[in-house]
């Protein structure tokens, strides 16, 4: 962990100095209405960020590893596969998510500050922790081991082809899902516009929203993060 970040320590001091002054200006849009960063004010402009500046860093992790000039430093270091897959991971979720939230905290904080000097806003403390903001930093943990995985599986255009993969696969999910509903609800006659058919597709989704949350925390993340490790391992051989 502490080799991929002094490698990359550049190009994350850039990307949170970007991310600072995103920030920043961000949450001073926000202040303009009510005068209140409110804990969905943080949490809407923390989750947008937070989501892209980590599917980037993700990818940045193994940069190195597709480099034909530096592979092989990399795969020669005394560590296993498990290791490196740990290590990335922790230095990807866990890691990242309690220094970026810091500092949007302090960015926020910030940006009070300043609102409250030249403008009606009032001083108050950043409200961090919410259940928009939780629910933020849950899907980022459920869908960074797909990215993971293309980190690793793909050597050109990674980001990409990555993402026509999720594409490709929520497009297929939800293709399944609207064969299966129908399937299951033809007595409703679901297809033909009534009210009847509108109120059974909206119990359907309801039902259906509770196997995609199984299909991708249950399945999909640790299947990603499994291939993720054999595909390091593969490329160690």
């Amino acid at each position: 962990m502490l080799r991929d970040l002094v490698i990359l320590k550049g190009t994350i001091t850039t990307s949170l100095c970007v991310a600072s002054g995103l920030f920043f200006i961000s949450f001073l849009l926000r202040l303009r209405g009510d005068h209140e960063l409110s804990q969905v004010d943080f949490a809407s402009v923390f989750g947008k960020f937070y989501i892209i500046l980590g599917i980037l860093f993700t990818f940045s992790i193994f940069k190195e590893a597709h480099n034909q000039k530096t592979n092989h430093l990399y795969f020669s270091l005394p560590v296993s596969s498990y290791e490196r897959i740990t290590s990335a991971w922790l230095s990807t979720v866990p890691v990242f998510t309690v220094v970026l939230t810091i500092i949007a905290a302090i960015i926020g904080q910030f940006a009070i500050l300043i609102a409250s000097m030249f403008s009606e806003t009032t001083f108050h403390l950043v409200s961090i922790f919410s259940e928009e903001y939780w629910g933020a930093v849950t899907f980022y943990t459920i869908v960074q081991p797909i990215f993971l995985y293309g980190a690793l599986r793909f050597t050109k255009n990674r980001i990409g082809k990555t993402l026509l993969l999720v594409l490709l696969f929520s497009f297929g999910l939800m293709i399944y899902n609207f064969m299966f509903y129908g399937i299951l609800n033809y007595s409703y006659d679901v297809f033909s516009g009534e009210e009847l058919a509108y109120e059974a597709f909206d119990l359907a989704s309801k039902d259906f929203s509770g196997i995609g949350q199984f299909v991708f925390i249950g399945i999909v993340t640790p299947l990603m993060l499994a291939a993720a490790y054999f595909k390091l391992v593969e490329k160690e051989v």
